[in-house]
């Protein structure tokens, strides 16, 4: 990969130590997790849910964990839109590298005994090979595994080859269908695969290193980490507000919130330009818009949730509902707000359809333990999640609760266990999603048993 610098970033990041430090992290994974999963199975088997195998064969792909997400562009100003392109794009060509090193070595694997007795049999039959020419072919058909995994090799190669081009050069002569586009166009031969073996008897082979592969790929994807984009509220209402008034039907900012949200529902099946290139614009308003087209230019798999910082008003919300959206409630009085906006915005038959029936609140706990006190602020936050499950049930939607604890008892601090415990009844429906600070994450995942409990 070679050395690599970003200018703003203040690193520079030699390929080789890079890439081996990765490499370790990467192997070091499914091993870990075969490890946690016989603690699951443990587990499990004393509270007599374990799974018979046809079913765990059905379920072998939800094996997974999903990687923290990264929140940039809040508090960072070092963190700039470059340097988030070109993070996403080395970190695809990145996690493409990996694959491809792991595939060639499963398809070409075996032991020196192994290969001198080929070279053997295959000195000694070439006379005969003109009856059955194709066996000698690098991959033949006769090989169908082999065959599948040479192709997903060779668009490894190309989606690693793409990104490298647009990260140097930024464009690429390779065409986008030449390269794996989405995660789902790389697991489904691998699936194939697996299915297959199953099906012949062979779950001891599935269940070794395909397996692990498949659970790497499910895990880390084609981006191997997801990056978080996080903006205020009042930011998107600027931009919105600039674009009405170059349009001459208003100011944004004046409307009530009935008249925002009617224009907000209105205009996504139009045909008019909003963001044309001679809207006036602010440092500040340009640079949301940047992050939109930044957004837009890089494959969505790069990126996890588009978070709304103070939001109040489903207005906030519809504004940039082109985006993954997480609602993001911190103060005491977005909390006192969260209930009617989340209804509203249920009662919107577009979004419903929009959001395919799930939704993502993230409750914040720093700055509603500033604002209200932490004895209050947990009380409100208590009193809120009940509400929005109440609504989310009321609407038929699946209500996922995104915690963004910090490691001090003021920031929603705490041990893991009695977090979880402290949550109010059936705000939980078998997902959760918790922030990880820098600050705790050797206490909770420093020590293997340590990860192990807290996992």
């Amino acid at each position: 990969m070679g050395a690599y610098r970003t200018e703003g970033w203040d690193t520079e990041r030699r390929g080789s130590d890079l890439q081996s430090g990765n490499q370790f992290e990467y192997h070091a994974f499914p091993q870990t997790l075969d490890k946690l999963e016989l603690e699951f199975k443990r587990e499990a088997t004393e509270l007599g849910r374990i799974r018979d195998k046809e079913e765990d064969e059905e379920n072998y792909k939800h094996r997974e964990l999903s990687m923290l997400d990264c929140n940039f562009l809040y508090c960072n100003p070092r963190v700039t839109l470059e340097v988030i392109r070109d993070v996403c794009l080395l970190a695809r060509m990145m996690a493409a590298n990996l694959y491809y090193s792991q595939l060639e070595l499963s398809m070409w694997r075996y032991s020196d005994e192994l290969r001198v007795r080929a070279d053997e049999l295959h000195r000694s039959l070439r006379r005969y090979a003109k009856h059955y020419i194709e066996f000698w072919k690098q991959i033949p058909p006769s090989e169908p595994y082999r065959v599948i995994l040479g192709d997903v090799r060779d668009k490894l190669y190309q989606t690693s080859e793409r990104s490298r081009q647009l990260l140097f050069h930024g464009m690429s002569e390779i065409p986008g269908e030449a390269n794996f586009t989405n995660i789902e166009q790389f697991l489904e031969p691998l699936e194939l695969c697996y299915r297959s073996l199953c099906s012949c008897g062979d779950r001891p082979i599935a269940d070794g290193s395909l397996l692990d592969f498949l659970r790497q790929v499910s895990t880390f994807g084609l981006s191997l980490v997801k990056l978080g984009i996080r903006q205020e509220s009042d930011r998107h209402t600027d931009v919105l507000d600039a674009i009405t008034k170059h349009l001459e039907i208003g100011s944004y900012q004046e409307w009530s919130e009935e008249q925002k949200q009617e224009w907000l529902l209105s205009e996504p099946s139009g045909k008019r330009v909003l963001f044309g290139s001679d809207i006036p614009k602010t440092e500040e308003i340009a640079d949301v818009l940047d992050t939109f087209n930044v957004l837009a230019e890089l494959p969505a798999d790069n990126f996890g949730a588009y978070i709304i910082s103070t939001a109040t008003a489903p207005s906030d919300v519809l504004a940039v509902e082109l985006l993954q959206l997480v609602l993001l409630f911190e103060k005491l009085a977005d909390l006192e707000a969260a209930l009617a906006a989340l209804a509203r915005l249920f009662s919107v038959d577009w979004y419903r359809n929009r959001i395919n029936g799930k939704q993502e609140v993230m409750i914040g706990y720093s700055d509603s333990g500033k604002d209200a006190g932490c004895l209050s602020a947990a009380w409100q936050l208590y009193k809120a999640q009940e509400e929005l499950i109440k609504v989310a049930k009321q609407f038929g939607m699946k209500l996922t609760m995104f915690h963004g604890r910090g490691g001090t008892v003021g920031r929603g601090g705490g041990p893991t266990h009695l977090a979880l415990l402290s949550q109010p009844p059936k705000t939980i429906h078998g997902s959760l999603r918790v922030t990880v600070q820098a600050e705790v994450i050797k206490q909770s995942f420093g020590e293997e048993h340590l990860c192990f409990r807290t996992l």
